[in-house]
């Protein structure tokens, strides 16, 4: 068996898109794209969020190099008890793979090894505050290298996250999950191609034409909404491959499908066959509430930095756009009490369209940290999702249901040809840098096109309400 190069980036890379690591060692490299700006962007505020962790920190850092010489140096500074190593390369042998690996720190902790009445555990500074899935898959991946070189397996790893907490947990207890992941890597290095799957993440990778491409050359089931991507492999199984084969599917036959109810199942049809027909399908008239004073809003938020940074709202009478906006985190607090006071000016009687639970969600957590009132519960209470609407009532022919792929499909267009979500973070941390105004404008002006997006599908769904008919 041909000996592999396994690096811990592809613990990553696997998390992000199934197929990266395969298209990087098999596929055609001219159809290679770029990472997207906002992936670009992350990479550049964890180097930054790193830069701030350090500065104040004693280390010895060990410089970045293209032979062995990195590798020596950091056993050379393991040997002799430094404390903390700053970007240290760890090199190995297992299981008849080269393993190489560079975590952001090796800190020394009391415990007999090889090297003395000490060890090392490997740390990771990362730019968000929770400790996810890929950081202990990377820390585990550090922590068996480790063992190779100090003849010990470290208790604990963690990473150092936004707030410069640790947060740490115990590789021993991962390690099953990790092998599992290795051993597929380990396959797909081997040139077993992963089964097909297409997700948002996908298409923020490299390969993103490439994934989709392949998806829709095979007409594959993963093109289909709201198919869970662990019941995929389930479904081809009982035979279900192709988008054509789950428009044809009898559910009584099919074996159990986890992940899949009944419900499901009768949905993942009608989607199937939507797709298949270029039909847009109405299930049912949709019903939507006009009581009052008509809102329609949307958040933007930056997950990463943990702020929501603009509240937009547009008056569907008058056509009147207006905003709450954080031109920086600490005005976080600043703008939510200009939106309190701002929500006891409204009717006693108004309605709040918005699409998925975002901004609900989002207000529970505000009002958490910087409190309520009664008004507020009164426009939590009037908020309307017109995504239930859509999931209850309506099956496009789409294989994502976002407000842009729907609105789009529509023939609703934004303003910016770059407009989404994460360009919107993207450019708030443009913003913050650079302080560019114009920036800033675009910003305000995605979040009303959003908005607006959101008052042409309310129309829309009443129009299916006013005829009762399907719609090409």
């Amino acid at each position: 068996m041909k000996k592999h190069h396994i690096t811990s980036q592809m613990f990553y890379q696997y998390e992000f898109c199934p197929h990266w690591i395969w298209f990087d060692n098999f596929g055609d490299q001219k159809k290679k794209g770029e990472l997207n700006e906002l992936f670009l962007k992350l990479l550049e505020q964890g180097v930054a969020h790193e830069e701030d962790y350090i500065k104040d920190k004693y280390f010895e850092e060990v410089p970045i190099t293209h032979d062995s010489a990195a590798v020596e140096t950091t056993l050379d500074l393991m040997r002799r008890g430094v404390e903390t190593i700053y970007q240290g390369e760890l090199r190995g042998e297992v299981d008849g793979n080269d393993w190489v690996g560079r975590p952001d720190l090796l800190v020394r902790k009391r415990g007999k090894s090889d090297l003395g009445d000490f060890h090392y555990e490997a740390v990771d500074i990362k730019s968000g505050k929770s400790l996810k899935k890929v950081h202990k898959m990377q820390l585990t991946f550090y922590s068996i290298l480790l063992e190779q070189i100090q003849g010990i397996f470290p208790k604990k790893a963690a990473i150092i996250n936004l707030n410069h907490e640790t947060l740490e947990f115990s590789p021993k207890e991962f390690r099953r999950k990790f092998n599992e992941r290795k051993k597929i890597i380990e396959k797909i290095l081997d040139g077993e191609k992963p089964e097909l799957v297409l997700t948002r993440m996908c298409l923020q990778g490299p390969w993103k034409e490439e994934c989709k491409a392949q998806a829709e050359k095979a007409n594959d089931i993963s093109l289909l909404y709201n198919v869970d991507r662990r019941a995929l492999s389930l479904l081809r199984k009982a035979g279900i491959k192709t988008v054509d084969d789950a428009a044809l599917a009898d559910i009584d036959s099919l074996p159990k499908i986890p992940f899949m109810n009944h419900d499901r199942l009768e949905r993942m049809i009608v989607q199937a066959e939507s797709l298949s027909h270029g039909e847009t399908r109405v299930l049912k008239t949709p019903e939507i509430p006009e009581d009052g004073l008509l809102l329609h809003f949307d958040i933007e938020g930056d997950p990463l930095l943990g702020v929501e940074y603009l509240f937009g709202f547009l008056d569907e009478k008058t056509d009147k756009y207006s905003y709450f906006i954080a031109e920086k985190p600490e005005d976080e607090k600043k703008m939510w009490k200009q939106f309190l006071k701002w929500l006891k000016t409204l009717p006693d009687e108004y309605t709040v369209y918005h699409y998925a639970p975002y901004e609900k969600s989002r207000m529970t957590t505000m009002e958490e940290k910087y409190g309520g009132s009664k008004e507020l519960d009164q426009f939590k209470e009037n908020l309307f999702d017109l995504f239930a609407v859509v999931k209850e009532s309506i099956v496009f022919p789409l294989c994502f249901y976002s407000v842009k792929d729907i609105c789009k499909h529509l023939g609703f267009f934004w303003s910016h040809k770059k407009a989404g979500g994460a360009q919107s973070i993207f450019w708030y941390e443009q913003w913050l840098e650079s302080g560019d105004r114009k920036i800033l404008e675009d910003i305000i002006q995605y979040n009303e096109d959003d908005v607006r997006a959101t008052v042409f599908l309310k129309k829309w769904l009443q129009d299916q309400y006013a005829s009762g008919l399907s719609h090409k």
